[in-house]
């Protein structure tokens, strides 16, 4: 099918399209005035002759039988070349034509005969049933005495009026067919001639819109088209360099951006992000997905973020912040938002610089943490050795008794002190991984024995009942034995510990198909609710003042989590306040280590 989407086609076509509407509503307009005509014509001549014969029946619609009516009706029907129909004033048919009027309806409700009974004459067109044909009848009355005594109908087949204007339409469309072959040619010359040059300037556009700088314009008249296609030529030079100029700047630019671990956003005046590099769009994975050209506020979608830089658009100042976000990951970014000025210092937008100080914050935290920690474990036992070791220099060593309990004391500090250092040095290998693990298939069974058994005197020391729910079946796990050992020494201790005299503790050894779970549970004064994600931490502990008189370092449970976690393991707690505490750690299966 052709397309009509090129300039000389929609010419062409207007032209044609153009031509056969005017001559499609002057044909129909003389279609419409010809047939008003004919069938006004036909009316009248109807109406004179329904008149005639009108004077030739009146005062015999009375007094006239059928047969003498049927002849006269036929005789009238001649001479006007027309059916003729006589109807008595009730409507009743007295003689017609082309029927036998004993076998005619009343005609009384006929819109002709209605017509002609409220004055005057009536006309109607209608088909006949009765010669299968459009009829126009006219209807004169019959008048006796100023009464109507009857009427005359006469009616005519428009066939032949209609064959006439068909044939007058049919003409019309030859005419116009006619038309459209004079006019085709000719409009298609003219449009060739008009839009030659325009399809050299459309290819010329492409090839530019292309990225093809070197095409020229075969144009050469002197005309206007010869103007622009000389105009476009030394247009299209221009933009070759000044493309070629904007491709390095962007290149160099798009290379700088991407090589940054720094994020970079730049908000337009309206608040529109224009651009955002590779290390922003990491920071804030959370920003909508291409939020180049809508606002801050729907891309960010981070408040501290959009309001710092809705600051800087308003004040057209330098804007730093430090804001946290929560996704993907908890980060730390320091941002510095720049004002973007014109040639002529206006505010073309602001350029936002996203630092991630994550890993910095975390280091200060750790560190400060960390001198605060083990300066304040250190503090209290570096204090006592001195403060006893000063007074026993001042006189106290010549008192045997004092003496004995000074040294003892220190002796009790000194051990926390070797026992902090080494728990830190344990943590600290296994957290750089400095310590070499000796992974075996062992039966988990015997080592809790043989672990409890080192705390059963000190439990039993403290009135404290301990049991053992053990398998009574091998249940091998590939661990580092000693390790191990270490883990359940801690969580033990830490049970009896903090479990008053008449306690109990529990150690329980489950069995799942892919691994095996280790449960310490105590009757001990419990762990509230908000410490619970903490205990694993280095240096936490719940009750301070208690866990350095019971010998604690706070290090225990953390060197117990890296431990579990080397193994593949989790390690987790639950405990409810004055019942108990419930700690456990799962192991791998032996069976699925080899």
């Amino acid at each position: 099918m052709l397309k009509f989407k090129h300039l000389r086609w929609k010419f062409t076509v207007t032209c044609v399209g153009l031509v056969i509407l005017s001559m499609l509503v002057l044909g129909v307009y003389l279609l419409h005035s010809l047939e008003k005509y004919y069938y006004h014509n036909l009316e009248n001549k109807l109406t004179t002759q329904g008149k005639l014969i009108s004077r030739h029946v009146e005062g015999m619609t009375g007094g006239l039988n059928l047969p003498v009516m049927e002849r006269m009706v036929e005789q009238f029907s001649s001479d006007v070349n027309a059916r003729v129909t006589i109807i008595d004033a009730k409507g009743v048919v007295l003689g017609d034509s082309e029927e036998d009027a004993g076998q005619m309806e009343n005609h009384l409700t006929r819109p002709e005969v209605q017509q002609a009974l409220a004055g005057g004459t009536g006309m109607a067109i209608r088909y006949s049933s009765t010669l299968n044909s459009d009829m126009m009848y006219v209807a004169v009355p019959v008048m006796a005495g100023g009464e109507t005594t009857g009427f005359v109908r006469l009616a005519v087949s428009l066939a032949a009026t209609r064959q006439a204007l068909f044939n007058l339409w049919s003409a019309v469309l030859l005419a116009i067919l006619l038309a459209v072959l004079i006019t085709l040619p000719v409009t298609l010359t003219l449009g060739k001639k008009v839009t030659q040059p325009l399809e050299s300037l459309i290819v010329f556009a492409r090839r530019i819109s292309g990225g093809d700088y070197d095409h020229r314009v075969s144009i050469k008249s002197s005309d206007e088209i010869g103007e622009l296609a000389g105009t476009l030529d030394d247009m299209a030079a221009t933009i070759k360099e000044q493309v070629r100029q904007v491709t390095e700047g962007k290149n160099k630019l798009e290379a700088v951006l991407a090589s940054m671990t720094s994020g970079v956003i730049f908000v337009d005046n309206k608040g529109q992000i224009n651009l955002v590099n590779p290390a922003a769009e990491n920071f804030l994975a959370f920003m909508t997905p291409g939020g180049a050209g809508i606002p801050h506020t729907a891309s960010v979608r981070h408040p501290e973020l959009s309001a710092a830089i809705d600051e800087a658009l308003k004040t057209g100042r330098i804007v730093e912040r430090q804001i946290k976000i929560l996704v993907p990951r908890e980060t730390v970014l320091e941002v510095i938002i720049s004002p973007f000025l014109g040639e002529e210092g206006q505010l073309n937008g602001v350029v936002a610089v996203l630092h991630d100080i994550t890993r910095i914050r975390k280091l200060e935290k750790i560190r400060t943490e960390f001198v605060d920690n083990v300066s304040h474990e250190l503090k209290t036992p570096v204090t006592a050795i001195k403060g006893f070791t000063e007074t026993l220099l001042d006189g106290a060593m010549h008192q045997e008794e004092t003496c004995r309990e000074f040294i003892e004391i220190i002796d009790h500090e000194a051990g926390r002190l070797s026992r902090l250092i080494q728990d830190l040095l344990d943590l600290s290998r296994i957290e750089y991984n400095r310590v070499q693990a000796r992974f075996e298939i062992i039966n988990l069974v015997p080592v809790i024995h043989q672990t409890v058994l080192k705390l059963r005197g000190y439990a039993e020391n403290k009135g404290l009942e301990l049991i053992l729910d053990l398998p009574g079946k091998d249940v091998p796990v590939r661990v580092d034995r000693d390790m191990i050992e270490q883990v359940l020494l801690n969580l033990v201790d830490n049970a009896v510990k903090y479990t008053p005299p008449r306690g109990r503790v529990k150690i329980e050894l489950a069995e799942a198909a892919n691994q095996v779970t280790v449960w310490v549970r105590d009757t001990g004064a419990g762990i509230p609710q908000e410490d619970l994600d903490r205990v694993f931490e280095r240096f936490y502990r719940v009750d301070k003042t208690r866990s350095r008189a019971l010998g604690g370092t706070g290090l225990g449970l953390s060197i117990v989590k890296h431990i579990i976690d080397l193994h593949g393991g989790t390690v987790g707690v639950y405990s409810t306040p004055g019942i108990g505490s419930n700690f456990y750690f799962t192991l791998p299966r032996g069976a699925d280590k080899k």
